[in-house]
């Protein structure tokens, strides 16, 4: 039993200090965390009603002509100048002080006719919306507070709600189509798939450069495999280890239980020791695969074709992750279930969404 503790940690300490490794372990879960945090700025920033303000990029201010006595008690934020005359305007423009002018008709409150006098494309003249904007304050600012903040949004944020006809799910179509089960099985097998990578090239690199002699010389076959997969599972743990951290401290940092960021799926306490069966089962079988398949390959690059061969049945729930998650205990779920190599992935997709019964 000694020879396969030495060959298991022998495993693990090479293997961890690797680039390929510590790259899977921090560098993954931090770029995933770089680009959620970047969609969120952009999107907050594409759908955040932004104040009325200076036009963003516009060199020179936007000059309004108020014929319809609409802007008299308000002050203009920075980026518009008012002017009495459509001449003055005219003037302006022409002497280029600014970018272009709006015209507000005298009957703008019954028709909403604006004319917009400048150089250049319509839509390219660096108006970014300030001028609607002035003129929907300036439409409801004898209107109260309350009643003109309303007008301005008709619905608040989170004042929308689903409610379903009597006895059905409100969210049911939704949850249909969420993509965590499809994060959650990808995090849970993606690593045991890897993992069993590892293997096949240990096992490939150590034949190539004849260690493997010197190894069986002094360790039995059993200890030297069992020792394999007790380091690259001590590597895959650590992996797991280190993803757990991290999503722990977004949640703190993001003030946010770690519930709600796994709100998307239907994983009881009670449904994660099958889905903890279901893994291990997996990589059992894919590692003993690659370890068999890198024992009798002459080397690692004559193992890729057959590599694909191992796991392309083992990859088919990937592809019918859809039927899996809206129909978990439909006929394909249960082919998909029954068959040894995609049953691991098929099993963690459906107790993702659904209690599988025994």
């Amino acid at each position: 039993m000694g020879n396969t503790w030495r060959v298991a940690w022998r495993e693990f300490s090479v293997r961890v200090r690797s680039r390929g490794y510590l790259f899977s372990a921090v560098g993954t879960p931090l770029l995933l965390i770089v680009i959620w945090l970047a969609t969120g700025a952009l999107t907050s920033q594409s759908f955040e009603p932004q104040p009325a303000g200076p036009a963003e990029g516009a060199q020179l201010p936007i000059g309004l002509v108020d014929q319809a006595g609409l802007l008299g008690g308000l002050a203009l934020p920075d980026g518009l100048e008012l002017f009495a005359e459509e001449a003055q305007a005219r003037e302006a423009l022409l002497a280029r002080r600014i970018d272009h002018y709006a015209v507000i008709a005298p009957d703008y409150r019954e028709t909403g006719a604006l004319r917009r006098v400048g150089r250049g494309f319509p839509g390219l003249d660096g108006d970014t919306g300030q001028v609607d904007r002035l003129l929907t304050l300036a439409l409801l600012q004898d209107r109260p507070a309350e009643q003109a903040a309303r007008l301005a949004q008709p619905i608040a944020p989170g004042g929308l709600e689903w409610v379903a006809p009597q006895g059905e799910d409100a969210h049911a179509p939704l949850e249909q189509f969420s993509m965590w089960p499809l994060i959650f099985a990808s995090a849970v097998m993606v690593p045991l798939l890897t993992g069993g990578g590892w293997l096949l090239r240990s096992l490939s690199q150590e034949k190539e450069s004849r260690v493997m002699e010197v190894l069986l010389v002094s360790v039995r076959p059993a200890q030297l495999l069992m020792g394999k997969l007790i380091g690259v599972g001590a590597l895959i743990a650590v992996l797991y280890l280190v993803w757990g951290l991290v999503l722990w401290t977004v949640s703190s940092v993001a003030r946010t239980p770690l519930a709600a960021l796994l709100s998307g799926l239907n994983l009881q306490k009670i449904q994660l020791l099958p889905v903890l069966l279901f893994a291990l089962g997996g990589f059992a079988l894919y590692a003993a695969l690659m370890a068999g398949l890198g024992a009798l390959t002459p080397d690692v690059h004559s193992s890729q074709t057959m590599v694909f061969v191992i796991t392309l049945p083992m990859l088919i729930p990937y592809y019918l992750w859809m039927p899996l998650t809206t129909d978990p205990q439909g006929a394909v779920a249960l082919v998909l279930s029954l068959f040894p190599f995609s049953a691991p992935l098929a099993m963690v997709l459906r107790l993702s969404v659904a209690s599988v019964p025994p």
